[in-house]
């Protein structure tokens, strides 16, 4: 990662720059992503087995970007990218405070473009948008999957997730199910997928329906349910589920 030398400026300068780098260079990069992304994709739309998991974990490990390869050339301010960061936390989640921890997390972009969950957080954000920021989250999910952050050697949940919905919103139903495939091998246990998938039909309405059900058909033919209503099949509002 680029040395912190960029100098601490006003916050309305990362904004500034936040939203030049994504009107301008993120289309670019999240292409580049996408081609290392569509490797764990094809990997996770095998046919189940008992080693597929590891496989997609093992595919997901090797979309990093290298460090000396920086996607956007230029200085960051790590320690103002992460008190942003927190802040946007704050009022997002313990506030309910949506527009200001937008404005926050872009912020904390502007102030550094380069790190994972900086990224993925403001992906995360533009969904909650209404109307829906869908492909700008695609493109920022897509771009903090291919950068390097050690406490996650496949990507974050967090940003596979987003990937699922936000391709599944855009008409990219086969990615979606594919990336819902990819959270299933991460997540530490099914149900926790299986609800966020749920949740996620719940929001968006039935753009999202074929995927999630492909996640769910997913876990009941592998037994892994570990009977969780999230996890029920078919799911409680079909009884005729087709897959594609």
């Amino acid at each position: 990662m680029p040395p912190d030398n960029l100098p601490v400026r006003l916050p309305t300068d990362f904004t500034a720059r936040a939203l030049e780098l994504t009107s301008t260079q993120l289309p670019r990069v999240a292409q580049r992503a996408e081609l290392l992304v569509e490797r764990v994709l094809w990997v996770a739309a095998q046919p189940d087995s008992a080693s597929l998991d590891k496989e997609i974990r093992d595919a997901a490990g090797t979309i990093r970007l290298p460090s000396q390869e920086p996607p956007f050339a230029l200085g960051v301010a790590t320690d103002e990218a992460w008190r942003f960061n927190e802040a946007a936390r704050v009022a997002y989640w313990r506030q309910g405070n949506l527009p200001e921890a937008i404005g926050l997390q872009v912020r904390a972009f502007g102030a550094n473009p380069l790190n994972a969950e900086v990224a993925g957080n403001l992906a995360f954000l533009r969904l909650k948008q209404q109307p829906v920021q869908a492909e700008a989250a695609r493109q920022l999910a897509l771009h903090a999957l291919t950068l390097y952050d050690v406490r996650y050697a496949a990507g974050r949940i967090q940003d596979w997730t987003t990937l699922a919905i936000t391709s599944a919103l855009l008409g990219r139903e086969r990615d979606a199910r594919n990336a819902w495939f990819v959270t299933l091998a991460l997540a530490s246990s099914a149900e926790q997928q299986c609800r966020a998938a749920v949740n996620a039909y719940a929001m968006h309405g039935e753009r999202l329906r074929y995927p999630v059900e492909a996640l769910l058909y997913r876990v009941h033919a592998s037994d892994r349910s570990q009977r969780s209503p999230y996890c029920e099949w078919p799911p409680h509002w079909s009884t005729t589920s087709q897959l594609r």
